[in-house]
Order: C-alpha cells, then structure tokens, then sequence
C-alpha cells in the first residue's frame, strides 16, 4: 500500500525497495505502463469500491502531480475511467469523417492521405494534410472522450514528424479540448458527413476584433464605459458570428450567422490564411486557449503582444518540489462523495482563466513593428483607389454612419420604452445585501422615438441599397464575400472620420 502523503511512500525500511524508484514507475505516462499496475486500496481488501459499484470508473487508478489552491504540489491519486468500446455508430463517423477531410482536400489540389504512417514511423494520423504553402496537418477525427494522456502523446508524436495536430470533435466537454489545437462541430450522422458539401465549424476558430473606445463605436466598452468610450483601443478574440453581426450595427452576442466551415479551414492552414495560436491563462501559462485563426489576425496580435509557445502539460516535474504532509493514508475509497473530488470533473478549460481582450493606448506602437509601416498602411487603407462604384461606397459610408448613431443614442435612452415604476430588489437573508431590482423610467419621449424610427428605416433601407445594387451581379462565391468585407473596410474610416460624435450622442 503506497502512502502518497509520505516521502518514503509508507514503504517498510527493510523492503529493499526505493520509493524514488516506486515514484518513477507510478508517474509514468498509462500507454508506458501495464492499466492494471495500481488498485484502490479498499478493491484489495476484497470490497468493491465506489467507482466500480457506480459502474464509471474501473477500479484501477493513476498518480498525478496536483497542484491545489495553495500553489503547493502534492501527490493525488484518481479512479481510471473504464474503458471505452467504439460504438457502430462513433465507427461510422470515424471514417465518414476521414473520407470527408480527405475529399475536400483532393478536390482542392492539396494532398491527402488517410492511416497514413509518418515518416518517422511514430505515429499515423487519421488524415495527414500534406501543406501547399502553409502547415503539414494531422487530421484526428475524435467521436468518444479519450484520456488526456492519449491527447499529450498523440500531439507530442505528430509534432515530432512535423505535424501541426487538428482534433476534430462534436463534444466541448470532451479532454482533447484545449489540449491542443481543436475544431467542433454539430453532433451529426455519419450520413450527414458524408452527404455535406461542407460541415459548419462552430468551436476552435476565433477572429480578432480591433476597435477604438468611443461612444459611437459599434461595440460596447469592455471596461464598462459604454456611453462615453474609454478612448482606448480593444482588440478581443472573438467568434466569427459576433463579428458578422456588425454588418448592420451590434447585434448582441450570438451574432447573425454561421461563416466558417471544416473544410475551409483545414484548407486555409494548409495553405497559409489560417494558422494555429495559444493564449496562455494567467495563472497557469501550460494551459490556455487553442485556436485558428486568420494570419493577418495573428500577425496584429502578435505585434502588440506576442504569442508565447504551449509548455507541455506533461513535461518531467521536479520531485524536490513535492510537498509530503506525512499523514496517514485513508483505506476508504471516497469516490463520490462531497467532501472528496479525487477526480472530479475540470470546467472547460480555456474559458475562465484566459485573457482574450488587450486594451492598448490608442497612438501606442505595436510590438515588432516600425511606426512608419503602420501609418503608411492605415493611409494606403483609407487613400487607395478602388473598383466600387460612387453611389455604393457612399451608401456603404452613411450605412456605417447611421449604424454607429443609432447604437450611441441607444446608450443614452432610459431602459424602458414606456413609463415604469421599475422593482426592487432583493435583500439578502444574511449580509442585508440588496442586488437587483430597477429604478423607475420616464419612458421615450415623442422625439426619442421618432429619432430611433428614422435611424432604423434609414439603416434598413441602406441595408437593401448595399447589399441590391448592382455591382454585386458580376461577383458569385468567395469573390463576392472578398469584395462585401473590402468595401466595409475601406469605408469605416471615412465614416468614423466623418461622424458628428456628439450629435450622435
């Protein structure tokens, strides 16, 4: 029996066993070491422990080093979950999902090979992308939940043949993400993958968002100062539907519609328009978030802050670090119980302790980057001649003019179109408390409303004027999509300079 809470391990002295050897064997990495190696304590007592009863977790266990709360590493023990049987239904996806990447790559000129061995003999991914200008992928097509030690080995194997490893996946909650670089898509059939022209990719791609804090900005201030504007410029890691919603103004949240796809992606990183970046937590810099991204994105980002590498989460630790209380060992196996979370599940990592939004002065220069260039693209941005016709690129300017006014008088209207006496709020039972609640609202006045009226039928009418005319009849696919972001691009800095802010407001 191993004492994980003594440095000698509660090994006997006369056992002629080293605990440092014992501790070299039980860290070792599942796939180096037979599953069956170590036992819960009350399962060798001939009793059936927690996790087995349950029918979750098998009886056998794993070591880890733990940091907690305190900052102090310690030795912790945790049940192994039992082990997965692929279903017919997660085999099906499985090659569904081999078959798609590797068609979509083909039909766009860039190889493709499926159970592949790499060179090196390592490892063989489900779908090795061969890099036409940009990254060499190996493509793993992941349908069930498998341990993070499987993740680390697989990642760590592709990189040593070359390869960057794309996860694919229709879980967030599943190990792989985070771990490394990941897509998530809907739950679908097999049937549906592969039918699909193209599969949607609605987590693991972010777009970065690059805004000047003011009050007629179409974003609000993420410090709070929503209808003043710090003045400051925000660049945020954002999801491709929020930033699609600013076609026409602020649209909350969820944004309009669905941009990005698998097959799209995978193409631009082999071909140089998408690449992979990690953004180290704050308090832990191995974990972070793991994303695709545009490369222009990621050279912006990269300029003002830089992008530190991943630290391998299962790196060799220090074992002078470990910190042995010498308490006894407890022979109860505590699965389950509230007051013991040997291995509780983790929240979504990346999601809380990751910093996405940098807040920079305005006139600050970027990292890496000569001022001079960044003047002289912002003027060739505004200055440059281009094909748009007059009447479009005019109607596009008041589009983003009116927008950014209706979203600044917003800001100052009262919370209530009609009068209210507005609630209160609840006082809490022990600290007195009061959270909640809503102060009283004149309501609109007659002007108000008919300002925002005006604002709105104009913002729709411009919105059928852009998006009708007839320019766009020549243009179909990609080019048409080119052509829409270039033409709001090139006009939002003749209207922010344009804009009276403070009629606006």
């Amino acid at each position: 029996m191993l004492e994980l809470d003594k440095e000698d391990l509660g090994l006997p002295r006369d056992s002629g066993v080293s605990a440092s050897d014992i501790l070299t064997d039980i860290l070792r990495p599942l796939a180096e070491r037979p599953r069956d190696l170590l036992l819960c304590v009350e399962n060798s007592l001939h009793r059936q422990c927690k996790a087995e009863l349950r029918g979750v977790k098998s009886p056998h266990m794993y070591v880890r080093r733990h940091r907690g709360p305190d900052g102090v590493l310690r030795l912790r023990a945790a049940h192994l979950p039992t082990a997965h049987e692929v279903t017919s239904e997660e085999g099906d996806r499985h090659k569904a999902m081999k078959d798609f990447l590797a068609r979509h790559c083909q039909a766009a000129g860039i190889e493709a090979n499926v159970e592949t061995t790499t060179k090196l003999r390592t490892s063989r991914p489900d779908v090795t992308v061969i890099g036409n200008g940009g990254l060499s992928l190996g493509c793993e097509a992941q349908f069930y939940n498998a341990n993070s030690s499987l993740v680390h080995r697989r990642t760590r194997a592709h990189r040593d043949a070359g390869l960057v490893t794309n996860w694919i996946t229709h879980d967030d909650t599943f190990h792989l993400v985070d771990r490394a670089n990941w897509m998530l898509i809907r739950d679908v059939t097999w049937r549906e993958i592969n039918n699909a022209d193209d599969l949607p990719l609605v987590g693991g791609y972010r777009v970065l968002a690059n805004w000047h804090c003011t009050a007629s900005a179409e974003r609000p201030c993420p410090a709070g100062l929503a209808k003043t504007g710090c003045g400051k410029r925000h660049l945020q890691w954002d999801t491709p539907r929020r930033l699609d919603g600013e076609a026409t103004g602020w649209t909350g949240y969820r944004g309009d519609r669905l941009g990005i796809t698998v097959g799209r992606t995978v193409i631009g990183a082999a071909t140089g328009s998408v690449v992979p970046l990690f953004v180290p937590g704050r308090k832990d810099p191995r974990a972070g978030n793991y994303m695709w991204v545009p490369a222009q994105d990621h050279d912006t980002w990269e300029d003002y802050r830089g992008t530190p590498a991943p630290v391998d989460e299962h790196q060799p630790g220090h074992e002078q670090d470990l910190h042995f209380s010498g308490r006894d060992a407890d022979t109860t196996c505590r699965f389950g119980e509230e007051t013991w979370h040997p291995s509780a599940s983790l929240p979504r990592r990346g999601m809380t302790s990751v910093e996405l939004t940098l807040t920079v002065d305005e006139l600050s220069i970027p990292r890496q980057r000569p001022p001079e260039n960044k003047i002289e693209r912002a003027y060739d941005l505004r200055m440059a001649e281009t094909p748009f016709p007059d009447d479009l690129r005019a109607a596009q300017v008041r589009l983003h003019q009116a927008t950014a006014e209706l979203m600044a008088l917003g800001r100052t209207l009262p919370w209530s179109v009609a009068p209210h006496d507005g609630w209160p709020g609840k006082e809490h039972s022990h600290t007195g408390e009061v959270t909640g609640g809503r102060l009283p609202s004149p309501g609109w006045t007659d002007e108000q409303k008919a300002t925002v009226d005006r604002l709105r039928q104009e913002c729709l009418t411009l919105a059928e004027t852009v998006t009708t005319h007839p320019y766009w009849q020549s243009l179909d696919g990609e080019n048409l999509v080119k052509q829409r972001m270039e033409l709001k691009a090139i006009t939002r800095p003749e209207a922010a300079a344009a804009l009276d802010v403070t009629t606006a407001a």
